[in-house]
C-alpha cells in the first residue's frame, strides 16, 4: 500500500473534501498578506466556492478580484493548504459571502504525523488500543489514526499527562482490535506526542505478517470509505447555505450551562469554549450558550424564562467571534438595532487586532469588546462585573 501523497491533485477528490468541509460547517483559515482569520466555508460548485466573510472585512483587507489568497483546512484530521484566486463577494441567502476559486492543489502539512488514513468521523468504529510504557504500565486509548509505519492515538483518560507517563523514544507494546476479528499486536516506540496525544511507530521486530494483514486491512478500509464518498459526491455542487439556514428550526435552542444568577447569554457555535467559560464563571455567573443561525434572538429565549420584554433573566449578552452565518458586529447590530436588546452587548475574540476590534464592536452599539483567546479568567470576570455595575439599575 503506498503511503498518502504530499499532494492531492484530483479535482474530483478535492470537490468531496470542500463539500464534506460545507457540511460539517467547518473553516477555512484565510490569509491575505498580513491579515489571517477563520471563516465557515458555505458552497461548492466545482467552479468557486463561497465562505461567509462580511464585506467590511473584505474592504479592510483591500482585496481585490484576483489577489491570491492562501488557505488552510482540516479534512478528516488531516491539514492541507492552498492557494485561491479571490473571485469577488455576494450576498447569498441574505449571507455577506467572498467568493473564490476551486483549488488546483491541496498540500498536505502534517507530513509528519503516522496519518495515511482517518475515517470518517460520522461512521468510523471506535478502535480500542491498549499500548505500554517502559515501566510496563497499560496505558488505554482509542485509534486516532492509521499510518502504514504506525498509528497515533488519544489517552482514554482525558486527564491523564501523556508527558508524565511517556518518553520519546522509548519501547511500547501495542494491541489494537480492528473490524472482522482481525487483532493487530506489534512493537512499537513513541514517535511523538501532544496533548491527549500519542504516535506510535513500528519497529524492525514487529511481525511481518501482522504488519502485512494490518495494512491491508487499511487498503480495504481506504476503498470502502472511497466507494462512500463517490456515493455521497453532488457534482452539481453543495448550496450548504440554504441547507444550514433550513436545519434552523432543528437545531438546539438555548441551553443553560450554569443555572445561576445573573445569567449571561452566549451567541456562539463553539460548545466546547461555552463549557470552558461556564465553568470558569460557575462561582459568580449563570451561563446560557444559543447555536444562533438566524432570525431574532429574543424568540428563542423562551427556555431561560422570557418575561414582557421577551429577554428573561438575562442580563447580558456577549457575542462570541465563532458564529455560523452572521458576522458578530451584524448580529449585535440586529441585536441593538432591531431587537431592542434591554441589556449590554459585549463581543469576544482574539487579541489581535484588539484596539480595532474595540473600535468596531462600540460603532454598532456594544459597550465593548472582550478579549476571550488567550483565555484570561480574570480579566474576563473583571470586564464582566464592570459592565453589569455600570448598568444596574437603568
Amino acid at each position: 500500500m503506498a503511503k498518502s501523497s504530499a499532494l492531492l491533485e484530483d479535482a474530483t477528490g478535492i470537490r468531496m473534501a470542500l463539500q464534506r468541509l460545507c457540511l460539517a460547517g467547518d473553516r477555512l483559515e484565510v490569509a491575505y498578506k498580513s491579515h489571517r482569520s477563520a471563516y465557515p466555508i458555505l458552497t461548492e460548485d466545482g467552479e468557486r466556492m463561497a465562505f461567509r466573510m462580511p464585506f467590511e472585512d473584505i474592504g479592510a483587507w483591500g482585496m481585490k478580484p484576483g489577489d491570491n489568497l492562501a488557505l488552510k483546512l482540516k479534512d478528516r484530521g488531516l491539514e492541507y493548504e492552498c492557494v485561491v484566486a479571490h473571485a469577488g463577494h455576494e450576498m447569498l441567502e441574505g449571507v455577506e459571502t467572498c467568493l473564490a476559486t476551486i483549488p488546483r492543489v491541496l498540500r498536505r502539512s502534517d507530513l509528519h504525523r503516522l496519518a495515511d488514513f482517518i475515517p470518517d468521523r460520522g461512521v468510523a468504529q471506535v478502535h480500542a488500543a491498549t499500548f505500554t510504557n517502559a515501566r510496563n504500565a497499560i496505558i488505554d486509548g482509542t485509534v486516532q489514526s492509521f499510518g502504514e509505519e504506525g498509528l497515533e492515538l488519544v489517552l482514554r483518560n482525558s486527564k491523564q499527562d501523556v508527558r508524565e507517563l511517556l518518553r520519546m523514544g522509548e519501547e511500547s507494546m501495542l494491541d489494537v482490535a480492528l473490524d472482522g476479528g482481525l487483532r493487530l499486536s506489534a512493537s512499537t516506540t513513541v514517535a511523538y506526542f501532544g496533548d491527549n496525544l500519542v504516535g506510535l511507530r513500528f519497529t524492525k521486530q514487529a511481525d511481518t505478517k501482522v504488519l502485512d494483514q494490518y495494512r491491508s486491512w487499511i487498503h480495504d478500509q481506504q476503498t470502502l470509505q472511497a466507494q462512500q464518498d463517490r456515493e455521497a459526491f453532488s457534482p452539481r455542487g453543495f448550496q450548504e447555505a440554504t441547507a444550514r439556514i433550513n436545519r434552523a428550526s432543528a437545531l438546539p435552542t438555548v441551553k443553560v450551562l450554569v443555572d445561576r444568577d445573573p445569567l449571561i447569554l452566549l451567541l456562539t457555535e463553539k460548545e466546547e469554549f461555552a463549557h470552558r467559560l461556564g465553568e470558569a464563571l460557575s462561582r459568580k455567573f449563570g451561563l446560557a450558550m444559543l447555536d444562533h443561525i438566524k432570525g431574532p434572538v429574543k424568540a428563542q429565549l423562551k427556555d431561560i424564562g422570557a418575561g414582557e420584554d421577551n429577554w428573561g433573566r438575562t442580563r447580558l449578552v456577549l457575542v462570541h467571534n465563532q458564529l455560523r452565518l452572521a458576522s458578530p458586529l451584524e448580529l449585535s447590530r440586529q441585536l441593538i438595532e432591531q431587537e431592542g436588546c434591554p441589556v449590554p452587548v459585549l463581543v469576544a475574540g482574539t487579541d489581535e487586532d484588539e484596539g480595532l476590534k474595540r473600535n468596531r464592536a462600540v460603532a454598532v452599539g456594544a459597550v465593548d469588546y472582550l478579549v476571550v483567546e488567550p483565555f484570561k479568567i480574570l480579566g474576563i470576570l473583571r470586564k464582566l462585573d464592570e459592565t453589569l455595575r455600570l448598568f444596574e439599575g437603568t
